[in-house]
């Protein structure tokens, strides 16, 4: 997953898109969702790069149990060449 804009400017249209139904749903919340809107947009950038290194870091944490699944299939040990 790439680090750039595109993913921040989902992020912004989808939490525009659930301030916009959380405010019209509850109209006994409309106060509180107007006074933490501007909030929740600065939080925009963080959020964005955050689901961004939770997805990168998902991607390794695949390719290492298959590479350890093959390995241990194969009945491979890797060669530690500290310990000769």
């Amino acid at each position: 997953m790439k680090c750039d804009s595109k993913m921040m400017v989902k992020t912004a249209v989808w939490l525009g898109v659930a301030l916009a139904v959380a405010y019209f749903a509850l109209p006994a919340a409309q106060a509180f969702i107007q006074a933490s809107a501007p909030f929740l947009v600065a939080l925009i950038c963080p959020v964005a790069m955050l689901l961004m290194m939770k997805g990168m870091n998902g991607d390794k944490q695949d390719e290492n149990a298959k590479s350890g699944e093959s390995r241990a299939k194969s009945g491979v040990r890797d060669a530690d060449p500290d310990k000769a």
